[in-house]
Parts: structure tokens; sequence; C-alpha cells
């Protein structure tokens, strides 16, 4: 009996005495990739103001009337769909025009469509607007511009935006087809 037991004892402990202790394997350490930044969500509510300067002209800008400038409010909302940005906009905006002492205003409504790249947006949009001269003059407008967007927080985003308006016969006025382009440093608060 004994003999068997020792035998098997012996069987059993052979290989770690034959092989001796395993070295422990190393693995070579794994990289982790950092994760991507986290990607900036239009989507949402805002309100801001703006400043812009510009120039108005006659006959689709070939008759140059001068320059115009002046502020606004804006309120809007933009949906963002991944890399698409697709929203809309209401604005007011005061004008004053260098050589003549009439001022105008005007309503300004947008349909909104823009890229998403991150903290930046730019963007493309059309639509109409009420467009009144203190003189008595008004009419309904087409508008159409460019601009972009950038997020200086999750809540400001300062912005840049061409915009120009235009329509024939204003106001009924064969003689007069306006032609009013503008530049406009904007600033909104995001909700």
């Amino acid at each position: 009996k004994h003999t068997v037991m020792i035998a098997a004892l012996a069987a059993l402990a052979s290989p770690a005495v034959a092989g001796g202790i395993a070295e422990p394997v190393v693995e070579a350490p794994v990289e982790v990739a950092a994760a991507p930044a986290p990607g900036m969500d239009w989507t949402g509510f805002y309100v801001g103001l703006s400043a812009f300067q510009g120039s108005y002209s006659n006959d689709g800008g070939a008759t140059d009337l001068g320059d115009t400038d002046g502020f606004g409010v804006q309120a809007g909302y933009l949906r963002d769909f991944g890399s698409f940005v697709l929203g809309g906009e209401l604005a007011q905006v005061w004008g004053s025009y260098e050589n003549s002492t009439d001022d105008w205003d005007s309503t300004r409504l947008k349909l909104i469509g823009g890229y998403d790249a991150g903290r930046f947006l730019p963007y493309a949009f059309a639509g109409v607007a009420d467009y009144n001269i203190d003189g008595g003059e008004s009419d309904t407008v087409t508008i159409y511009g460019i601009g972009a967007r950038y997020a200086i927080s999750s809540r400001f985003v300062a912005g840049l935006e061409y915009l120009v308006s235009k329509k024939d016969d204003f106001d009924g006025d064969p003689a007069f087809d306006l032609e009013d382009s503008d530049l406009s440093l904007r600033l909104d608060y995001r909700f």
C-alpha cells in the first residue's frame, strides 16, 4: 500500500520537479485609446443680439445708394441630426442709411441648414422679410445668405453672417429694384 501511495505522489509531483516553477508570462501593456472629444449638440432654442454694416442699391446692385448700418435681435431653434443641422429664426433689425434721413426696419424669417463640424457650424439660409422704409415705402422681400457660428461655451455662440435682401419693383415702383446686403456680427445665448 505504501509503495502505491508513494508512486502516486511521485507521479503528481514529477511535473513540478521536472520543469521547475513555470516562468511568469509577461504581457505587453495595452494602451487604451483616448475617447474622442464629444461633439457639440446644436439642438435647442437661442436668443441673441447682432450689429451689422452693409450697403444698399437700386437696379440689382447697378446703382450704389450708399452704406447702411444698424442692430438687431434674433430668436430661433436648431435641431442637430448628426452631421446636418436644420432650424428656423425670427429676427427684427433696425438700420439707417448713410445718404438719407430715412431709417428702415425689417422683420426676417429664415430657414437655416448647416453642417455640424463640432463647435463650428457653417450654414446657409433663405427666407422672407417685411422691409419698411420710414418714408412710407414697404414690401415683402426675399432674403438669403451664408454664415458661420462658433460655440464659445455650451451656452454662448458667436457668429458672422452675410445677408442679402432683394425685391424688384419695391413697393410697386418699377424704377426701384432694392438690394440691401449686410455683414453682421452676432452673439447668441442657448437654452
